[in-house]
């Protein structure tokens, strides 16, 4: 009987949850600015958000990035009457010098977990674009200017 409840009220939960949406996403820019400057602004920002840095490759031009929790602006997790446990959030940038110019490239992943009667699921969330665009301008922006 009990498992019989348990199945009914995860139907009900379920009924009631509304699903993340998927949003197109700007997360390339090439910037007329050397590498080194490139890389630099990338690390300034993160320093000043706080965001630990797990890897960074600055020859392959690669920087890898975790965050416990993360501001329901930056990814739809969608909504659910489910508890939500934790947030997190990973990051992986890649700075390529082309010719003259410098790309750069945010890809971002969201999850989210969520419990109900001693079960447990993680979820996929999507990114809004809000953390790509904040690190793509904090990068075209002039030192000691706030990006636009």
């Amino acid at each position: 009987m009990r498992v019989m409840m348990i199945m009914i009220a995860t139907a009900i939960l379920a009924a009631c949850a509304t699903p993340p949406q998927p949003v197109a996403v700007e997360n390339t820019r090439t910037y007329d600015l050397p590498k080194d400057v490139v890389w630099e602004r990338l690390l300034d920002f993160f320093t000043s958000q706080s965001i630990p840095i797990k890897t960074i490759e600055k020859d392959s031009g690669v920087v890898y990035a975790e965050r416990a929790g993360f501001s329901p602006g930056q990814a739809d997790c969608g909504a659910s009457l489910l508890n939500e446990m934790s947030r997190m959030a990973s990051l992986n940038v890649f700075v390529r010098q082309m010719g003259g110019e410098t790309q750069v490239t945010v890809n971002t992943a969201f999850n989210v977990v969520r419990s109900y009667d001693r079960q447990v699921w993680t979820a996929e969330c999507y990114s809004t674009g809000l953390i790509e665009r904040q690190i793509l301008q904090s990068i075209a922006a002039a030192p000691g200017k706030p990006a636009a």
